[in-house]
């Protein structure tokens, strides 16, 4: 990836005032569980581990690269109380117990707004924060439906939970502090979380876009981040086998989101679509490969999975809805709404459609084009296509 891009900064779009600040911080999963204990000098030791995530893309950019540690994390404060459940465990000779959800190998979200930001632009951190929400929300709502053993450990790195305090120190990135109304500097983001809501905030820049297509930033950016999750280096004699279960889920993801991305710029470019719209294809195509909704996820099924990708049948073409609109557009509409309303109600099916068009969106305008390249270009698969897909593992199922 080439560091020394012209410096063009063009304005920062609006931000997305419509969506509130109590929503862009809440939880995009809410029903993990803190069923594991560490002692504090195992968590310390975690927060010595670190591999470089991204380097710096642009001369504004204060931070010179993202790196990814193995986030300890907890739950957050109950919303209700304020405070959070105390752990029963006693205490060793090292210092305390301390009650876990696990791990997450990522970034924290005040590392990655401070690596998004630099352009001094009005609220350029409330604009960096809801676009990072609205991106996730669609990955929060296939995680949902997703099953297998690597759905637990993605979901922790899905800014829904907390490095633990005591790994906090260790953490020695330029981080910011962020106000409690939009969230906490010490969320966990997972790697392959990061880089897609990294590129979906910096291609908002249309010389961004281009750049990035033109050097295929993103498809390289996700198989260094396998390369550099391959070679970490554990900074004490034992990891627990949750851990090692979580860097291999994470691995996967960034494999699935590697192909995923591959395809979709071929695809891009075989039909002469322009840089914003074949990153916006790239990022769109990561989310529903990396993250499949309705589908078994794990070790046994990632060969099967990859074949999907290959193939394309894991990206649902966008026919037009009922109404006319596309359904490219649909989901433009839809990815704001479902981060505007409680966090309960994020899924909830029963919103009509007029509800929907009657508020904003944050999704890019080129999707409307994009619809109508994507559409003419393969006929459409169905939605429950991978649980009839055959793997090569012995006929093991995919879905």
């Amino acid at each position: 990836m080439d560091d020394n891009v012209p410096n063009v900064v063009p304005p920062m779009p609006p931000p997305l005032a419509c969506v509130p600040p109590s929503v862009v911080g809440a939880p995009l999963i809410v029903d993990l569980d803190e069923a594991q204990s560490l002692s504090k000098a195992e968590v310390q030791d975690a927060g010595g581990e670190s591999v470089r995530l991204l380097g710096r893309f642009f001369d504004y950019q204060t931070s010179d690269a993202l790196q990814a540690r193995r986030l300890v994390l907890a739950l957050p404060p109950s919303s209700t109380t304020g405070k959070r459940r105390r752990s029963s465990h006693s205490c060793n000779t090292r210092g305390e117990v301390i009650a876990v959800t696990g791990v997450t190998f990522g970034v924290t979200l005040g590392g990655l707004c401070a690596f998004l930001e630099g352009r001094g632009v009005p609220a350029e951190r409330a604009h960096v924060l809801r676009t990072i929400r609205a991106q996730l929300v669609p990955v929060a709502a296939a995680l949902r439906s997703m099953r297998g053993a690597d759905v637990p450990h993605l979901s922790r790195g899905l800014a829904s939970c907390r490095v633990v305090a005591a790994q906090r120190p260790s953490i020695s990135e330029p981080t910011v502090k962020l106000d409690s109304k939009y969230g906490h500097g010490f969320t966990g983001i997972g790697a392959t979380a990061a880089i897609l809501v990294a590129f979906g905030v910096m291609m908002a820049v249309p010389n961004h876009a281009r750049h990035f297509v033109q050097d295929d930033s993103l498809i390289k950016a996700l198989r260094c981040a396998v390369e550099s999750l391959e070679s970490w280096k554990v900074s004490s004699i034992h990891m627990p086998q949750e851990h090692w279960d979580a860097l291999a889920a994470e691995k996967r993801a960034l494999r699935r989101a590697a192909a995923s991305a591959q395809e979709a710029a071929n695809f891009a470019a075989a039909r002469g679509l322009s840089p914003t719209e074949n990153l916006d294809l790239q990022l769109f195509w990561i989310k529903l490969g990396a993250f499949p909704s309705d589908t078994l996820v794990s070790e046994f099924t990632q060969a099967g999975l990859v074949h999907a990708i290959r193939q394309h049948t894991v990206f649902k073409p966008r026919q037009s809805s009922p109404c006319g609109q596309s359904s490219s557009d649909a989901l433009a509409v839809d990815v704001v709404p479902l981060s505007q309303i409680a966090e309960g109600e994020l899924l909830d099916p029963h919103r009509s459609h007029r509800e929907r068009l009657g508020e904003g969106s944050v999704a890019s305008s080129s999707w409307a084009t994009l619809s109508s390249h994507v559409s003419s270009a393969f006929s459409h698969v169905s939605h429950d296509s991978l649980s009839e897909l055959v793997g090569p593992l012995g006929g093991t199922t995919v879905g």
